[in-house]
């Protein structure tokens, strides 16, 4: 048995693959919209004030800049925010908390400082704001949303362990909406599968799938961004348990194995293309660059297969590397164009997260790995004509049935 499947199945899979990259395409061609699009800043919360039978004068705090009370201050820093003046207003909400540490506004400037950070990309610093406001006010609205975008820098900052954790934390609350309930059991599940637990990440990934088909979303154009983690989550159980099916020692039903391997790397490669549709760079970079990932992965493992028993000359031997490689060149050749369109995805958007890091070195790799099979095919003594004879006599055929072109 090989990778080829019966027409209908292969078509299926070429559209998926090909609606991945229309996506990505896409992404680019909407890349100057989507780089300079910023995120609202949250909405003030009420000012606390004062029970109706008491008198109060607000305290004026001097400093060496300026002067006023803590809701003037309070205000001024939210017109920064409005204005797009991130680190000016990080700062003058920073400054709210350390005038006041236990006042009424500490929790609204503590997220929003948080916030402010997080647009300015210091994301350290964001979330150092939002594990404070869980800390002190673990049961308050703003410990919520600070949850939710320490989740999104934890994931950005690939602490899985941390993602799960604060995952949990957001689970045990009653008060989130359903797609609050779909991007924390996303971020469960992302955390759980990329420290090993496969199990505990699927329970996630199901959860949420539920609250996805409750709500519609999978059937739109163009889901919620926090679709995207759960179906890249699940994309990476896939892609781990497929890559766990080797060839090494080669298993006597060879055939078997590969094509299970095959319908593995599909499996995972549909769930990475439902991961692009919410059209979001960062998650199509992530997704992008694994699915380039499945078949330079794929190609490594066959590759490395050593020549049967029956090849026992040099000849031989040179015969059966040869024929494998003709073979299986057309894996370098889908990988190097997912990454390619990753990379050009990455640079009309403006992205610029480590897994576009890693598609440029990946697309570097490939490069050099498909230039080296060509050189390496036309140092050997045979035609063409002569490797795909002995792959006919291997039974083998290229596997163009594993998916559409890219």
């Amino acid at each position: 048995m090989n990778c080829d499947r019966p027409r209908h199945r292969a078509l299926r899979h070429a559209r998926s693959l090909t609606a991945a990259a229309l996506m990505l395409a896409a992404v680019s061609s909407t890349a100057a919209c989507a780089a300079s699009n910023t995120q609202t800043p949250p909405a003030a919360p009420a000012s606390p004030g004062p029970p109706s039978n008491t008198v109060q004068v607000a305290t004026t705090y001097v400093t060496p800049h300026d002067a006023g009370t803590i809701q003037q201050r309070f205000d001024a820093a939210n017109q920064l925010l409005r204005d797009a003046r991130y680190r000016d207003a990080a700062a003058a909400f920073d400054g709210i908390v350390e005038l006041e540490p236990n006042g009424p506004f500490v929790a609204a400037s503590l997220f929003d400082a948080g916030f402010a950070w997080e647009q300015a990309e210091d994301r350290n610093a964001a979330l150092e704001r939002y594990r404070e406001v869980v800390r002190k006010f673990p049961s308050g609205p703003e410990a919520r949303s600070s949850l939710i975008r320490a989740t999104r820098i934890l994931s950005w900052t690939e602490d899985w362990k941390q993602l799960s954790a604060y995952a949990d934390m957001l689970l045990a609350r009653s008060d989130l909406s359903p797609i609050e309930q779909v991007e924390a059991n996303g971020a469960r599940a992302l955390g759980l599968v990329e420290t090993g637990d496969l199990d505990g990440a699927m329970l996630s990934i199901g959860k949420a799938r539920t609250v996805i088909e409750e709500q519609g979303w999978g059937q739109v154009a163009q889901p919620p961004v926090a679709t995207s983690q759960v179906f890249f989550a699940l994309g990476e159980v896939r892609r781990i348990k497929g890559e766990r099916i080797v060839f090494s020692p080669l298993p006597a039903n060879f055939g078997e194995v590969l094509e299970e391997r095959c319908q593995a790397l599909l499996d995972a490669q549909d769930a990475y293309a439902e991961a692009m549709r919410s059209h979001d760079p960062h998650w199509a970079a992530m997704a992008g660059y694994r699915v380039g990932q499945l078949y330079q992965q794929l190609h490594r493992d066959v590759i490395g297969i050593s020549p049967p028993p029956s090849a026992k000359t040099d000849k031989q031997k040179q015969l059966f590397e040869g024929a494998m490689q003709l073979r299986y060149r057309v894996l370098l050749e889908k990988g190097l164009q997912m990454m390619d369109k990753t990379v050009q995805m990455a640079a009309a958007t403006g992205e610029n997260s480590a897994w576009v890091h890693r598609a440029r070195e990946a697309k570097r790799d490939l490069e050099q790995a498909l230039q080296a099979v060509k050189d390496s095919l036309a140092k050997l003594p045979y035609s063409e004509a002569d490797l795909r004879r002995a792959l006919d006599g291997l039974g083998g055929k290229k596997p163009d049935g594993v998916t559409g072109s890219p």
